[in-house]
Parts: structure tokens; sequence; C-alpha cells
């Protein structure tokens, strides 16, 4: 049974494509406590990179996979005003 969790945090940096088909982005995450995430998205991740720039501010709900990392399942990037 896989544990569901919710963060919020920023974006240290912009997404990186990790693989093309499917559309795979890694994601660093600073948390409210401080702590860096290693962040994976793959459901939604043109929409993703399209939105997320540095230093947005983010919530995401997601679960850790076997190699530690955490699975993106639904995020919302809060909106940059330009």
């Amino acid at each position: 049974m896989t544990n569901f969790i919710n963060l919020t945090g920023t974006l240290t940096a912009e997404p990186k494509v990790i693989k093309q088909v499917p559309t795979m982005l890694y994601v660093p995450i600073l948390t409210i406590d401080g702590q860096t995430l290693h962040c994976i998205v793959v459901q939604h991740a043109l929409d993703f990179l399209y939105r997320a720039r540095t230093n947005s501010k983010i919530a995401v709900y997601g679960h850790y996979n076997q190699r530690h990392q955490f699975v993106i399942n639904k995020y919302f990037v809060q909106a940059q005003v330009s």
C-alpha cells in the first residue's frame, strides 16, 4: 500500500527533462522545514514544465518510490505576476 503525502515548498531550480517518452521531469523542491526533496513528475509533465519556474511556490501530493524519490501525482503552482 502506498502512503500519499501533501507537501508545500519552493522550486529551487527549473525542471529538467529526464526522459522524452513518456515525458518525465526531475524537480528539486525546498520544503517549508528546509528539507530538499528530489521529485519526479510523469503525470501532466508538459503542463508542469510550462507552469513551473525557479522560486515558484508549489503544493504537491504524491508518494515515495523505491529509490526514495518523491513521485508527484498532483500539484498546484502559485501563479506568477508578470
